[in-house]
């Protein structure tokens, strides 16, 4: 076993197979791709209001007005506009464009390589139902997405459906009483392992739900033996410290800039 803080010498190494691994996803899911100078676009006409599925995404260089001016371009018949520029060079985009009235989420992307020495008690997790999976995610979304509307909400659920059988997700939750309270998500292919969607309702939080799924999607990940696992963390909140309790490292940094209207 190695240390907690163990990863892979070269984050670079790390941050490059989940920038393909995430265009893979992208191309595999998206109706459309369309290339530009230091990046894509990918569009789905099924469901035009998720956001995932209808973004420009820059993988290389870039400025504010290049931004605009791409998203203005792929994005002019959506309701939003929505760009997510990986590494930390969108540092420097969030100043010029929340002038313009962009807001954005700075994503910490978290990787580990080997599982940890600690024991968690994970007797409580079962897999969930696709439906007790899709309810919870439901909840998610009218928590944290203030004004969504029913097709919206309908337009993300059946994109959680056709990622989740994208990769023939496992479904980790708990339950009690017959109520789902918490899931998250396993995933693994190529060597990797990933883990997406932790959630626990607010009248169950603070009781090591989440502490409890996490610690069963990993030691299920290490069974893959993939190279790495990894995971994205909201940078501005709490989750990153929880999953850094857990073993994961920071590599690097991305950044999703939206604004509504066309």
């Amino acid at each position: 076993m190695g240390s907690e803080h163990d990863v892979l010498a070269e984050p670079s190494d790390v941050l490059g197979r989940i920038s393909t691994h995430t265009r893979t996803t992208l191309e595999r899911l998206a109706g459309r791709v369309s290339e530009f100078e230091d990046g894509f676009a990918v569009r789905t006409d099924a469901l035009p209001l998720v956001w995932t599925l209808n973004q420009v995404r820059f993988v290389g260089p870039t400025t504010p007005a290049a931004v605009i001016a791409q998203a203005d371009r792929f994005q002019d018949d959506l309701p939003f506009r929505h760009v997510v520029v990986e590494g930390d060079r969108g540092a420097s985009l969030v100043d010029p464009l929340a002038a313009e009235g962009w807001w954005v989420e700075r994503d910490v992307v978290m990787a580990m390589t080997r599982p940890l020495d600690r024991e968690v008690d994970t007797s409580g997790v079962v897999e969930l139902s696709e439906s007790q999976m899709l309810g919870l995610m439901r909840a998610w979304l009218l928590e944290e997405r203030e004004g969504i509307t029913d097709a919206g909400l309908d337009q993300v659920t059946q994109y959680n459906r056709l990622e989740g059988a994208l990769f023939n997700e496992t479904r980790l939750g708990i339950v009690e009483d017959e109520t789902a309270l918490a899931v998250t998500k396993l995933r693994a292919g190529d060597g990797i392992a990933w883990v997406e969607d932790v959630y626990t309702i607010p009248s169950a939080r603070g009781r090591g739900l989440a502490r409890s799924l996490i610690a069963e999607a990993l030691s299920r990940a290490w069974r893959t033996r993939p190279t790495f696992a990894f995971i994205f963390a909201d940078d501005d909140d709490w989750p990153k410290h929880f999953y850094s309790r857990a073993g994961f490292v920071p590599v690097g940094h991305n950044y999703a800039f939206h604004r509504d209207g066309g």
